[in-house]
């Protein structure tokens, strides 16, 4: 999908800038500042009208974009990506989606554009829910069984060619056409973040009024002059340019590493890893696999120390117990969940996640940060509940606790970020420790565009 494109200036030396809706990260190709984009609440975008009136007014749409997972009794995991705008005001207007007119025009912070912008009625938190409900919705899946029968040579009106009677029919398969249902049981969201988008819509002076397109001039609904006056009157003046942070280390004051959408950043002057919070760094801890190994290609997990009390689970023995494997009778460690801090499609996302908190990689914390590393592209506030779809996916009995997900309330104790090495080979990125796993370097590629 086409990303949306974003014209803003150099907060230093006033040149144009072009980001990408996802960027964190302002790179002036004039005057080479490079500074971390901030902001208090939602980033405010705003598109541009075509032609631009006197009465010209912007309504405001949510953007929800992330991954959504759902567990179904029968047992089942679904994870799907979702990108949708929602209009935030009640108005009776045929236009209740932007669809892809973001990716067709270039979109402004909405501080630059005249207004009036109107205050988003509809509360962010609802429309979350509203989307949650969306992913509870029953699936029904087309299935067809095959069935290996026996077919008999009398049953055909044959006789058997070779009068034997130990030949008396050859098996074959059936086929049969079946619809099946699942009920959802837990639906888990990972938003990437909340944006709103305020779009011109132009008012005539008839009665009803006429409510256009800004962008394309068509008529998009009506409205009567007191209902219209009404919604002018919930106006923001909230519109506050970004905030800027300089990307150079708190602690050291070191140029600090990063890509264009990282949520967070490291410093290779004194080694340590800053998240974002709020306007401020925050120190993350970090951790690397034992072992030194040379010419690796490091990405980059959420490592969560945890414990399950509705399950039992409070060590890597009680984890080998819930999945049904086998482990050495060792002194029990106590129980990590490995959940990438990268993105990938839902499906690959949940295998990776099941198959590295299967095998408990061994990782300490580290003085050094790996020197080539995969950009930290989601936090772990939001990943961090995740974990009751980590454990739909890793237990062996599932009819049994798949009813108790929803009341599943995960106790973390300990959060850091876990490097694991991986090997560079043309076509994936080859994992070889406590199990052996490919990530197609593709699948990378097009994550970061989820």
């Amino acid at each position: 999908m086409q990303p949306w494109q974003v014209e803003t200036q150099c907060p230093q030396c006033g040149a144009p800038v072009t980001l990408k809706e996802a960027q964190h990260v302002l790179n002036c190709p004039y005057c080479k500042t490079r500074l971390y984009l901030t902001s208090r609440g939602p980033f405010r975008y705003a598109i541009s009208p075509k032609h631009p009136l006197d009465e010209t007014v912007f309504l405001p749409f949510w953007r929800i974009k992330g991954l959504g997972f759902t567990a179904y009794l029968p047992p089942k995991t679904v994870g799907k990506p979702i990108d949708k705008t929602f209009l935030a005001v009640p108005a009776p207007l045929k236009l209740i989606s932007l669809g892809m007119r973001p990716q067709a025009t270039h979109l402004t912070f909405a501080h630059t554009e005249k207004g009036p912008f109107l205050f988003p009625r509809a509360n962010f938190k609802d429309l979350m829910a509203r989307v949650t409900r969306q992913l509870d919705a029953t699936l029904t899946e087309r299935e067809t069984l095959r069935k290996e029968t026996s077919i008999f040579l009398s049953d055909l009106g044959e006789t058997d060619p070779f009068n034997r009677s130990d030949f008396s029919g050859w098996n074959t398969t059936r086929t049969q056409t079946v619809f099946k249902k699942y009920e959802p049981v837990l639906s888990v969201f990972l938003d990437e973040g909340n944006s709103l988008v305020y779009f011109p819509v132009n008012a005539g002076e008839a009665s009803p009024l006429l409510l256009r397109d800004g962008l394309t001039g068509r008529p998009i609904g009506k409205m009567d002059p007191a209902s219209w006056e009404a919604l002018l009157r919930h106006t923001t003046t909230e519109l506050t340019p970004p905030g800027t942070l300089p990307l150079l280390c708190p602690n050291c004051g070191w140029d600090l590493k990063c890509a264009e959408e990282s949520w967070a950043v490291t410093c290779p002057g004194c080694n340590r890893v800053w998240g974002i919070r709020g306007e401020n760094y925050v120190s993350i801890p970090f951790e690397v696999e034992k072992g030194e190994k040379r010419e690796a290609f490091y990405l980059p997990f959420w490592k969560f120390e945890t414990t399950v009390p509705e399950l039992d689970l409070h060590s890597v023995q009680d984890l080998s117990r819930f999945s049904n494997q086998l482990r050495p009778q060792t002194p029990a460690p106590p129980l990590s969940f490995f959940i990438p801090a990268f993105k990938v499609q839902p499906r690959l996302f949940l295998q990776i996640c099941k198959l590295f908190t299967l095998a408990q990689p061994e990782t300490r914390p580290a003085d050094k940060i790996p020197r080539e590393t995969y950009p930290i592209l989601l936090p772990h506030r939001k990943v961090l509940k995740l974990i009751p779809i980590v454990l739909a996916e890793i237990g062996s009995k599932k009819e049994k606790f798949f009813p108790k997900l929803a009341g599943i309330k995960p106790e973390t104790t300990r959060t850091s970020l876990a490097f694991l090495p991986f090997r560079k080979t043309g076509y994936e990125l080859i994992y070889q420790g406590t199990l052996t796993f490919a990530i197609p370097r593709n699948a990378l590629k097009w994550g970061r565009m989820l």
